[in-house]
């Protein structure tokens, strides 16, 4: 064993260690507005919600602060409407030297129910931070010889092994170079009214996010900035299909380097790039410039978006994306996105089904 092998190991020895038990919490409200009852919820206080329940996880395991690091896709199997009694379960299922990997379970119940049924999942990475906003190494690790503690680790690997093959699946789209339009264009293609350019979905905004409640380092909360992406992405998918009535129901990966601070002045740029008989994609590019001027792009949020009849049926989208005029980077992040789909529909989440203890 070298020296290198024998201080991570002591290194390890030396660090303290916690039960996913004992780091685990929930969150539970009765959400949106009385005068709206029964009415859908838009994805955007969810997130938020899943957040502040996986930084409350966080905290209780590294006693002290955290920070949002990046959001695995986020899953929906059940609407919440307003006034729906709404419960979160975090627990932890993977640790780094400062990074912690929550998953987030969502449960509602409706006011004539009698039980709660599944309605999100999703996977969260926080940070711990010291005062200064640098990451505290050596957090605690996690001792997996407890009853959640198997099926956490199982539930960690099972991620890692998806993660993987959600790269994998996108890979060859690296190495292609030349994108055609046949290449992309669906084998049966719905009945559309109208086309649309891709550059004429674009929908943009600008602003300095100023946060629900101050913090010490005058960071942004990583769940009002998911608040106001899907807001953003939801209002694209309106405007692209001329109706009111969309909602998240997926939202896929992003990884954050840099945390967002009061100074900053945020960019969405938000655009169709996937559409099919009854959903779309909305792809929300994050720019941020800061004071110095330097500007940041971490990446994009990628939005799964439902289109419903106002009476809560499914509504078939009659708007199409003109792929003939697109450019190289349209019709690439059209094939992504398409092979997001199909990943999606091929990788249902089992754990999906669970109820809440």
């Amino acid at each position: 064993m070298g020296r290198a092998e024998i201080a991570r190991d002591v290194m390890s020895q030396e660090r303290a260690t916690r039960t996913v038990e004992e780091s685990a919490d929930f969150l539970a409200a009765i959400v949106g507005n009385e005068h709206q009852q029964g009415e859908r919820i838009q994805a955007g206080p969810v997130l938020e919600m899943m957040y502040e329940t996986a930084l409350s996880v966080a905290r209780r395991h590294c006693d002290g602060h955290a920070v949002l690091l990046g959001v695995d896709r986020i899953d929906l199997t059940r609407i919440i409407s307003h006034m729906d009694l709404v419960r979160m379960e975090g627990r932890l299922i993977e640790v780094g030297h400062s990074s912690m990997v929550i998953e987030v379970r969502v449960f509602a119940q409706r006011p004539t129910e009698r039980s709660f049924l599944p309605s999100h999942v999703g996977y969260i990475t926080m940070v711990a931070v010291d005062g200064s906003g640098k990451p505290v190494r050596d957090i605690p690790t996690i001792n997996y010889d407890t009853p959640q503690g198997g099926e956490a680790k199982a539930l960690a690997e099972h991620r890692r092994a998806q993660i993987a093959e959600r790269r994998q699946a996108l890979e060859w789209l690296k190495g292609n170079n030349r994108v055609q339009a046949q290449d992309v264009r669906e084998s049966l293609e719905p009945e559309r009214y109208e086309y649309l350019r891709p550059e004429q979905t674009v929908v943009q905004v600008k602003r300095q996010l100023v946060p629900a409640g101050f913090q010490r380092d005058e960071r942004i909360k990583g769940g009002d900035f998911l608040s106001w992406a899907d807001r953003v992405a939801t209002y694209t998918a309106r405007r692209f299909t001329r109706n009111d009535h969309c909602i998240t129901i997926s939202m896929h990966d992003i990884t954050f380097q840099r945390a967002l601070h009061m100074q900053d002045h945020v960019e969405l740029r938000a655009s169709v790039v996937y559409v099919r008989s009854h959903t779309l994609e909305v792809s929300v590019d994050v720019i941020i410039h800061s004071p110095d001027g330097a500007v940041h792009q971490p990446d994009s949020l990628d939005f799964f978006i439902f289109n419903f009849h106002e009476n809560g049926y499914k509504k078939r989208i009659t708007t199409g994306l003109l792929l003939e005029e697109a450019g190289q980077e349209s019709l690439r992040r059209y094939l992504q996105a398409r092979t997001r789909y199909e990943f999606w529909k091929s990788n249902p989440e089992s754990h999906l089904s669970q109820s809440p203890e």
